[in-house]
């Protein structure tokens, strides 16, 4: 791989500027449409390429995420935005797309391979003027795929739980931290932390708060931290810490209490009298759903209880 120096673009003749300049002038792009084109400054002149695809390049969609409009450029670090020269790609007989999916012809002016990384994915097409642009030539495509590989792999995005952490940091909001809180605190998934705390994170909404917008339905807590650890806390005694993890306990829970039926401290006091094999017996069923197994023998020994309670009261001497 070799990265092409600013001053050597020119006598490589990379770029036609005469073309350019008339396709500026005769080129009209419908409503409709997207562009296929991006701008760039490299070295002292601006540039408009296209950027070209192979069928192994990661998809690019259609029509811009409307999440993206709310991004604000001001707040975007500057990144490398890698592309390869076309004609080893042509050489080899590998099919170059636009953006559109239209093939490009051997030889078309202004083209570049995209290479795919991680942090220009999205901000290809979105930043006006792409400022920091490396152009690369390989010797194979064997090579360039060599390199996204070794480049990409070693990169990742952010998980659930780190999503939500950044979304109440950008946004101050409580129960986004309650959730991200209780999350890293006892080990477990982003859903189940948030079926815990009884509330639905929407991604949509997640997404928009990490960018610093406040949505216009503001997520509440249905359930206290201090109510929701004590609950994790019996799961794991209950359900051994597996299940206590996971969300078929917690979600029955959720359906028990919301039915009404019961109130918490009757469930707590549920979980913490039931036989373990009972709830052993449960899970290893061969049921179709778990959930539909723990909710059946919880809600029967829920009915038992209060049955000896009500037997209790009437055998129970007038003082």
């Amino acid at each position: 791989m070799k990265v092409i120096e600013v001053n050597k673009i020119a006598e490589l003749n990379i770029f036609n500027f005469e073309v350019m300049n008339d396709k500026k002038t005769n080129d009209v792009v419908g409503t409709d449409e997207l562009p296929t084109t991006v701008r760039a400054t490299i070295g002292d002149k601006e540039v408009e390429f296209t950027p070209a695809f192979t069928d192994y390049s990661m998809e690019h969609p259609k029509k811009k995420d409307a999440l993206l409009k709310n991004a604000e450029a001001d707040k975007r670090m500057e990144v490398i935005f890698h592309f390869a020269t076309p004609e080893v790609f042509w050489n080899e007989g590998v099919t170059l797309y636009d953006r559109s999916g239209k093939s490009i012809s051997k030889d078309t002016p202004n083209v570049l391979v995209a290479c795919d990384m991680a942090d220009t994915y999205w901000r290809l097409f979105l930043d006006e003027t792409l400022t920091n642009v490396q152009i690369h030539e390989f010797e194979s495509v064997q090579e360039y795929a060599q390199v996204i590989g070794n480049s990409i792999l070693l990169s990742r995005s952010l998980s659930n739980v780190e999503k939500i952490g950044y979304a109440a940091l950008a946004t101050g909001n409580e129960a986004y931290r309650e959730v991200f809180e209780f999350a890293k605190r006892n080990n477990v998934p982003m859903n189940t932390a948030q079926l815990y705390l009884d509330l639905k994170l929407k991604p949509a909404t997640t997404q928009l708060m990490m960018l610093g917008k406040e949505p216009k339905m503001v997520p509440t807590l249905g359930r206290t931290p201090e109510v929701a650890q004590q609950l994790f806390d019996q799961n794991e005694k209950t359900f051994n810490r597996g299940g206590a993890t996971k969300r078929y306990a917690i979600r029955v829970e959720n359906n028990i209490l919301k039915n009404q039926k019961y109130s918490f401290e009757e469930l707590m006091e549920a979980l913490q009298t039931i036989p373990a094999n009972e709830i052993a017996n449960a899970e290893l069923q061969g049921c179709a759903e778990k959930e539909m197994c723990i909710m059946e023998t919880l809600a029967s020994w829920m009915i038992q209880m209060r049955r000896d309670g009500q037997g209790e009261r009437m055998h129970k001497p007038a003082a």
